[in-house]
């Protein structure tokens, strides 16, 4: 299946159509886990914004793309290439140049909605894609067009014929969100303060007898206030965005208990 689901723009603004990468580089390796370009982790939970397919190849080190769908057969492109000029795999053969690529753009769900691109063209990589595409596409389905997921980084295993059992990266969908949300609310202010003078000069009033000052008495000290937990950062994502319904089994076999 062709899929092509870019980033939307905002505001009429938006992000540059002719660029595969955006933001920081995402990798995954079943030693480091997920992990950016600096080899530094990432944050656990992400909003995924777009994906998408492409081809990709490798020349001086250097990626070129080929972006537009229906995109071409990779085999016919490698044919024309001779075998001389295929970079040397990590298998130590030539390794077609012209490879189908798996791209996923993500935002950090934390306080920095920072924008992160995984893009790999291994068998892995095409696993975990294809299974967020089809737990969106189900979603997309039953909720509308708009919906998008928030996914813990993770990964799973699976079975290689030749290298027998193998981990690969897996993005696990745990809520979902639809953009809007107007963003955090303001906290009420305080009234500010009136000053009313007399419309007359006040009366003195009569002195009024004193009562004597009660004896002391001997009182344990107060307890100590608890502290108050800090208040969590906000998070950018949640706060633009808005909570969609969960699924149901009925809707997921389309059927229902009659007498319920």
């Amino acid at each position: 299946m062709s899929t092509n689901v870019p980033v939307q723009p905002s505001n009429g603004g938006g992000l540059s159509g002719d660029r595969v990468t955006r933001g920081t580089v995402a990798r995954w390796s079943a030693t480091t886990g997920w992990v950016d370009r600096d080899g530094l982790p990432l944050p656990d939970t992400m909003l995924v914004v777009g994906y998408t397919t492409v081809l990709r190849r490798w020349k001086d080190k250097k990626p070129e793309y080929i972006t537009e769908h229906p995109l071409p057969d990779p085999k016919h492109l490698n044919a024309a290439i001779p075998v001389e000029e295929w970079e040397i795999g990590l298998d130590g053969d030539p390794t077609p140049p012209w490879k189908l690529t798996y791209v996923i753009y993500m935002v950090d769900a934390g306080k920095t909605g920072g924008l992160f691109t995984y893009a790999h063209d291994t068998y892995g990589a095409m696993l975990c894609f294809n299974n967020l595409e089809e737990a969106i596409g189900v979603m997309r389905l039953l909720r509308g067009e708009h919906v998008l997921p928030i996914v813990h980084l993770e990964k799973r295993q699976w079975k290689s014929p030749k290298y027998g059992m193998q981990t690969r990266p897996h993005l696990q969908p745990i809520e979902w969100r639809t953009p809007g949300g107007g963003g955090p609310k303001l906290a009420p202010q305080s009234p500010p303060p009136q000053l009313i003078g007399p419309a007359t000069a006040p009366t003195p009033a009569a002195p009024t007898p004193t009562a004597p000052p009660p004896a002391p008495t001997t009182q344990s000290p107060a307890p100590a206030a608890t502290p108050t937990p800090p208040t969590p950062p906000a998070s950018t994502v949640l706060d633009n965005t808005k909570p969609v319904k969960p699924v149901t089994v009925a809707e997921l076999v389309a059927d229902e208990i009659p007498w319920k």
